[in-house]
């Protein structure tokens, strides 16, 4: 009678077990027929994979006089501006040689007359397209204006980008020239600059300390970079960064 009541239960046991493979068994078949997904296969477009995009390289604005804007360079791409943009995977904005400010080393005829901007219209410009990165790069302003004025049109557009672009890096570069073109001037609009850029939290970049520029760099005016000049500016400056 025991060995009847055993035989039982070992039979039921074993039914049990046949059925919980099946389960587990058709469970199995039916994942293996289904279709491999991604967890956000309900958002893509037909069932296909999406990849996202690369994220834009930041937008570098640059301001300035003739140098900024490529005088003396072979070429626009041989131009410091651009050397510098290329090195740091920046999309260059080159807005130089627009203005007719002292700040920006051009005079009225330079930058073609009826094209020039007030700096204030040029930070406007700057300020719209809410760069990343924006450098100013101060000229040996071509016509007799004092100093004083300088100094005090580069306090104001550099507080009027920190201003506008608080979360912009601000980077100001002074004035080059040779060793043996270094006036009492431009030492002035360098010291200028660096007081400016230092109030309004900007990187300040000398150019003159030490001298960037030797004699085989510049043209007869000791001012005025040719290609090698161009390369030592985009060098100096990006070795800021390091």
């Amino acid at each position: 009678m025991m060995a009847r009541r055993r035989n039982t239960r070992t039979g039921r046991w074993s039914l049990l077990g046949v059925i919980l493979l099946a389960v587990v068994a058709v469970g199995m078949a039916t994942l293996a027929l289904r279709p491999m997904t991604s967890p956000d296969a309900s958002a893509q477009a037909g069932g296909w994979p999406t990849i996202a995009p690369d994220k834009v390289d930041p937008t570098a604005v640059f301001l300035g006089g003739s140098s900024a804007a490529g005088s003396g360079a072979g070429t626009a791409k041989t131009r410091w501006t651009t050397l510098l943009a290329t090195a740091k995977g920046w999309t260059e904005a080159n807005f130089a040689g627009q203005g007719n400010d002292s700040l920006f080393g051009t005079s009225d005829t330079s930058c073609g007359g009826k094209g020039c901007l007030k700096y204030q219209d040029l930070v406007a410009k700057t300020v719209a397209l809410d760069p990343s990165f924006v450098v100013v790069a101060v000229g040996q302003s071509e016509n007799a204006t004092d100093p004083a004025v300088i100094a005090a049109t580069i306090s104001a557009s550099f507080t009027a980008l920190r201003v506008g672009l608080p979360n912009a890096t601000l980077i100001a570069v002074g004035p080059a020239a040779t060793a043996s073109h270094v006036t009492e001037r431009i030492q002035a609009v360098d010291a200028a600059t660096r007081t400016a850029a230092t109030s309004a939290g900007a990187t300040y970049i000398s150019l003159l300390e030490p001298n960037v520029f030797d004699d085989s760099m510049v043209g007869a005016d000791g001012i005025t970079p040719n290609d090698a000049g161009h390369a030592a500016i985009a060098t100096r400056i990006e070795a800021a960064f390091s």
